[in-house]
């Protein structure tokens, strides 16, 4: 009898103490997904000074908000480095950026991360081009405008891909430097990536090209765009849509886009020998015409 006792109470504490472990166990699991849901929701952030801007960039996580709140006076580039993700992008949004006190051959804003959703602001007055988007992916550029830039307004380059430029505005781009050779609209050269789209962007009075394509080895496709009034520069060439460069066989998509008032033409191959699609983009009033050099 009392070996049976011994055994009941035996087997008692080891319930008792099984399950006063599998509760502690429970609880601090719980609480480390309590805490990891608190680390990843989402901030909204609103800015109204470059350091406070350069924080809320430098820390932002998926799905994060920050808004320019009126004009921030940049001192040097602003850096998009971090990156989100296909379900939650970083957003920025709103203000102006004046890139005016940075130093010589800046650029206003570089992206080298992916899944960032850039809108509804203003950047200007950088000594070189205005928004690069240099490296990373999957960017969403929608209702920005980069006026009085040293150099192109928006450019996407060096294997910079699958970015959506939407409805974005570029204007009165100017490289004193060069006497407006270079200061294009919109420009997607020098090697950038594939799958680079421009939609319901204007491009105008700018000292180059509305649109340049130079060097650009992947097909880019650009509709429903305008560009109208380029090459104003003493060396601008003043193309509404270059599409390309000598050497190159890239087949680019233009579809439904109007080139009206450059100073060269309208639409230019430029020496690209791929099969350009052109379907329903038109335009007037080019000086040298509105089509050559396509194939």
């Amino acid at each position: 009898m009392k070996n049976q006792l011994k055994c009941i109470l035996f087997c008692g504490l080891l319930v008792f103490f099984s399950c006063d472990t599998d509760d502690t166990i429970a609880t601090d699991v719980a609480t480390k997904q309590q805490k990891e849901t608190v680390s990843n929701v989402a901030k909204s952030t609103t800015v109204t000074s470059e350091s406070a801007l350069r924080s809320a960039v430098s820390t932002a996580n998926p799905g994060d908000i920050i808004t320019i709140s009126g004009t921030i006076n940049l001192t040097r580039t602003l850096e998009l480095a971090r990156s989100g993700t296909s379900s939650s992008k970083i957003n920025i949004t709103g203000g102006v950026l004046n890139c005016a006190n940075q130093p010589s051959g800046s650029w206003g804003v570089k992206v080298n991360g992916s899944y960032w959703n850039i809108t509804n602001m203003t950047i200007r007055n950088a000594p070189d081009c205005g928004l690069v988007l240099q490296n990373g992916g999957y960017n969403y550029v929608y209702n920005v405008t980069t006026s009085y830039n040293g150099d192109s307004g928006l450019q996407v380059y060096n294997g910079a891909h699958d970015n959506y430029i939407r409805q974005c505005y570029s204007n009165e781009n100017y490289d004193v430097a060069n006497g407006g050779e270079n200061a294009d609209g919109f420009a997607c050269k020098l090697s950038a990536g594939k799958n680079n789209v421009f939609e319901g962007c204007i491009a105008n009075h700018n000292s180059d090209d509305g649109w340049d394509l130079y060097g650009q080895p992947y097909t880019v496709t650009i509709r429903n765009c305008t560009a109208s009034n380029n090459g104003y520069g003493t060396n601008g060439d003043g193309n509404g849509f270059k599409l390309g460069s000598a050497g190159q066989s890239v087949p680019h998509t233009v579809t439904n886009n109007t080139a009206t008032n450059n100073k060269a033409w309208g639409y230019d191959g430029n020496g690209n020998t791929g099969h350009i699609t052109i379907t329903g983009s038109s335009g007037s009033g080019n000086v040298k015409g509105l089509f050559t050099r396509i194939y």
